[in-house]
């Protein structure tokens, strides 16, 4: 477990196996409405080993962020903040504790984020994640943009 104070509360990071269901569900949702497509594909993935990082501010699981070991790498697939508590760094705590457990089990990070995804393309190139692959596919109707 992590904590830390910020905004004068006391939070705290713990890593678990169990998946958040509220904080998930809230996730694949907001993803669903960039690209349904994509995120049914991601869905019916299955993983073997995958890392929560849940961030609370006493009871209350204001965020998350997964982390599968696979392939010589710690994937990151999610980091979801409620939004109220967007835009004050939460998101940059939960990404350094899934940094420093990488470095624990001494594997490197890669992450995945849409590709009309800016907010997530700019959060992972603030920590140094870099693209290396794009996945390209012909183009589909009704493609949306989270803004």
């Amino acid at each position: 477990m992590h904590e830390f104070e910020d905004l004068n509360y006391k939070f705290s990071i713990v890593k678990t196996d169990d998946k958040p269901e509220d904080l998930h569900d809230q996730f694949i949702m907001e993803m669903s409405g960039i690209d349904d497509v994509l995120i049914r594909h991601y869905l019916s993935l299955k993983f073997e080993k995958t890392n929560y990082f849940i961030l609370s501010q006493d009871d209350l699981k204001i965020g998350y962020g997964n982390a599968v070991e696979e392939n010589s790498f710690l994937t990151i697939y999610e980091i979801f903040i409620l939004s109220k508590y967007r835009e004050l760094g939460f998101g940059t705590k939960i990404f350094n504790e899934i940094k420093n457990y990488s470095n624990s089990i001494n594997l490197k990070i890669r992450s995945v984020t849409l590709p009309s995804d800016r907010t997530g393309k700019n959060f992972y190139e603030s920590n140094l994640i870099t693209a290396r692959a794009l996945i390209m596919e012909e183009k589909r109707e009704n493609s949306r943009y989270r803004p």
